[in-house]
């Protein structure tokens, strides 16, 4: 697999992916892709949610709460955005673990009237290449409490918009980023098949 290559992120409020969807590779999928349903609810929820994380990462290092957040589109394809408010981000050291718990028990329980959904969380995962390569652990919004901490070797941090449509496709969309002098540097896309979690 290619290493990845980085990009300045663009100023001001133009997202740096205005077409996420379009940069991918999805031959994983195999056959003709996504069916124009599936594309037309993975590229609106993508560019969303990587848009408004992106908008987060600009303010700079440890300047926002790494949280977790989600985006569900119903049948007429209306979306509705997915957050927990009740978990304490600042000092739970679980707090994106039961996010995305009460935000999946959500999708579940809505499932017969959705056709698609979205959870976004913050992961630090092994670079294309690397001995740990297949390794992603969910980073903690607490991580915040030890600036200092660097990213061990062979790894970089990530934010991670996992999707899923009623018609059986899951993929899981990987944003690598990192700061130099300060600013933000976003890396290539990176897909890969996730989980049915919601649909079957």
């Amino acid at each position: 697999m290619p290493m990845i290559n980085w990009r300045a992120a663009t100023e001001g409020f133009d997202p740096t992916f205005p077409d996420p969807l379009g940069e991918l590779d999805l031959g994983f999928l195999g056959g003709g892709g996504l069916a124009p349903e599936v594309r037309e609810d993975f590229g609106t929820m993508l560019k969303g949610l990587l848009q408004d994380v992106e908008s987060k990462l600009a303010m700079g290092p440890d300047q926002h709460m790494k949280n977790a957040t989600g985006m569900m589109t119903d049948a007429s394809g209306t979306r509705e955005l997915l957050a927990d408010y009740e978990v304490d981000y600042a000092y739970d050291d679980d707090a994106v673990t039961t996010a995305l718990l009460n935000m999946s028990k959500t999708i579940a329980g809505r499932a017969a009237e959705l056709r698609s959904s979205a959870l976004e969380y913050y992961v630090r995962m092994g670079e294309p290449g690397s001995a740990v390569s297949r390794e992603v652990t969910i980073r903690r919004s607490t991580d915040w409490q030890n600036k200092d901490a660097e990213a061990p070797p062979g790894t970089l941090e990530a934010v991670v918009v996992d999707m899923e449509h009623r018609s059986g496709v899951a993929i899981a969309v990987f944003m690598p980023y990192q700061y130099h002098v300060g600013r933000l540097f976003l890396g290539d896309l990176l897909a890969g098949p996730s989980h049915r979690r919601f649909w079957s």
